[in-house]
Protein backbone atom coordinates (compact mmCIF):
# COMPACT_ATOMS: atom_id res chain seq x y z
CA UNK A 1 0.00 0.00 0.00
CA UNK A 2 3.06 2.41 0.87
CA UNK A 3 4.85 1.46 -2.74
CA UNK A 4 1.16 2.25 -4.01
CA UNK A 5 1.02 5.43 -2.74
CA UNK A 6 4.33 6.33 -3.62
CA UNK A 7 4.10 5.67 -6.56
CA UNK A 8 0.92 7.51 -7.87
CA UNK A 9 2.53 10.69 -6.02
CA UNK A 10 5.50 10.58 -8.16
CA UNK A 11 3.31 10.12 -11.17
CA UNK A 12 1.69 12.99 -10.31
CA UNK A 13 4.46 15.12 -10.01
CA UNK A 14 6.00 13.85 -13.31
CA UNK A 15 2.36 14.48 -14.96
CA UNK A 16 2.06 18.06 -13.65
CA UNK A 17 2.42 20.50 -16.35
CA UNK A 18 2.26 23.72 -13.80
CA UNK A 19 5.27 22.30 -12.17
CA UNK A 20 7.10 21.99 -15.74
CA UNK A 21 6.03 25.36 -16.24
CA UNK A 22 8.14 28.25 -15.09
CA UNK A 23 6.45 30.54 -13.23
CA UNK A 24 3.98 33.24 -15.63
CA UNK A 25 3.72 31.46 -18.22
CA UNK A 26 0.12 30.68 -19.80
CA UNK A 27 0.13 27.45 -22.03
CA UNK A 28 -2.12 25.93 -23.74
CA UNK A 29 -2.75 22.02 -25.12
CA UNK A 30 -4.70 21.10 -27.85
CA UNK A 31 -4.94 17.90 -30.64
CA UNK A 32 -5.79 17.86 -34.56
CA UNK A 33 -5.70 14.79 -36.92
CA UNK A 34 -4.65 12.00 -36.74
CA UNK A 35 -3.04 11.88 -33.21
CA UNK A 36 -0.92 15.27 -33.35
CA UNK A 37 -0.64 17.15 -30.60
CA UNK A 38 0.01 20.59 -30.23
CA UNK A 39 1.08 23.46 -27.46
CA UNK A 40 1.01 27.36 -27.64
CA UNK A 41 3.16 28.66 -25.07
CA UNK A 42 3.26 32.54 -23.99
CA UNK A 43 6.68 33.36 -21.44
CA UNK A 44 7.28 36.92 -20.05
CA UNK A 45 11.22 37.76 -21.72
CA UNK A 46 13.19 40.85 -20.30
CA UNK A 47 9.61 43.06 -21.27
CA UNK A 48 8.79 41.45 -24.09
CA UNK A 49 6.64 38.00 -24.81
CA UNK A 50 8.29 34.76 -26.22
CA UNK A 51 5.61 32.77 -27.82
CA UNK A 52 6.77 29.29 -28.92
CA UNK A 53 4.74 26.80 -30.98
CA UNK A 54 5.24 22.91 -30.74
CA UNK A 55 3.63 20.56 -32.87
CA UNK A 56 4.42 16.57 -32.07
CA UNK A 57 3.72 13.20 -33.29
CA UNK A 58 3.17 14.35 -37.20
CA UNK A 59 5.07 11.60 -39.83
CA UNK A 60 8.72 12.64 -39.91
CA UNK A 61 9.90 15.05 -42.93
CA UNK A 62 6.74 16.84 -43.54
CA UNK A 63 6.34 20.04 -44.80
CA UNK A 64 4.08 22.56 -42.14
CA UNK A 65 3.08 26.17 -42.83
CA UNK A 66 3.45 27.82 -39.14
CA UNK A 67 1.64 31.10 -39.17
CA UNK A 68 1.76 33.15 -35.58
CA UNK A 69 -0.32 36.40 -34.69
CA UNK A 70 -0.21 38.41 -31.98
CA UNK A 71 -3.57 40.61 -31.86
CA UNK A 72 -4.47 39.96 -35.35
CA UNK A 73 -1.44 40.65 -37.13
CA UNK A 74 0.96 38.04 -38.53
CA UNK A 75 3.93 37.61 -36.16
CA UNK A 76 6.12 34.99 -37.92
CA UNK A 77 5.40 32.75 -40.65
CA UNK A 78 7.18 30.04 -41.83
CA UNK A 79 7.61 26.61 -43.54
CA UNK A 80 9.31 24.07 -41.52
CA UNK A 81 9.83 19.93 -42.02
CA UNK A 82 8.98 17.68 -39.16
CA UNK A 83 12.36 16.40 -37.82
CA UNK A 84 12.81 12.25 -37.40
CA UNK A 85 10.28 11.52 -34.75
CA UNK A 86 7.82 13.61 -36.21
CA UNK A 87 8.04 16.72 -34.04
CA UNK A 88 8.84 20.51 -35.36
CA UNK A 89 9.34 23.76 -32.84
CA UNK A 90 8.67 27.48 -33.60
CA UNK A 91 9.76 30.45 -31.45
CA UNK A 92 9.06 34.24 -31.85
CA UNK A 93 9.68 37.22 -29.10
CA UNK A 94 7.95 40.01 -30.10
CA UNK A 95 7.11 43.40 -27.98
CA UNK A 96 4.79 43.31 -24.88
CA UNK A 97 2.29 45.91 -25.17
CA UNK A 98 0.03 47.23 -22.36
CA UNK A 99 -3.01 45.53 -21.17
CA UNK A 100 -4.07 41.46 -22.75
CA UNK A 101 -2.72 40.34 -25.92
CA UNK A 102 -4.05 37.85 -27.74
CA UNK A 103 -1.78 35.05 -29.37
CA UNK A 104 -2.87 32.87 -32.31
CA UNK A 105 -1.04 29.47 -33.88
CA UNK A 106 -2.23 27.69 -37.23
CA UNK A 107 -0.12 25.17 -38.57
CA UNK A 108 -1.27 23.75 -42.03
CA UNK A 109 0.32 20.55 -43.72
CA UNK A 110 1.90 21.36 -46.86
CA UNK A 111 -0.61 19.14 -49.21
CA UNK A 112 -3.79 19.12 -47.15
CA UNK A 113 -5.12 16.94 -44.84
CA UNK A 114 -4.08 18.57 -41.13
CA UNK A 115 -4.48 21.97 -39.85
CA UNK A 116 -3.97 22.62 -36.15
CA UNK A 117 -4.81 25.88 -34.51
CA UNK A 118 -4.52 26.62 -30.96
CA UNK A 119 -4.73 30.24 -29.12
CA UNK A 120 -4.24 31.95 -25.42
CA UNK A 121 -4.97 35.64 -23.96
CA UNK A 122 -1.40 36.96 -22.13
CA UNK A 123 -1.47 39.79 -20.03
CA UNK A 124 2.26 40.15 -18.65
Amino acid sequence: MKNTFLSLALLALLGSPVLQAKDGDIIRRGQCANGIKTKLKASPENGQIEVEYELDNAAPGELWQVILRKNGKVILRTNQRTNGVGDLEVRKVTPNASGTDRIEAVARRSGGGATCTLSLSAGF
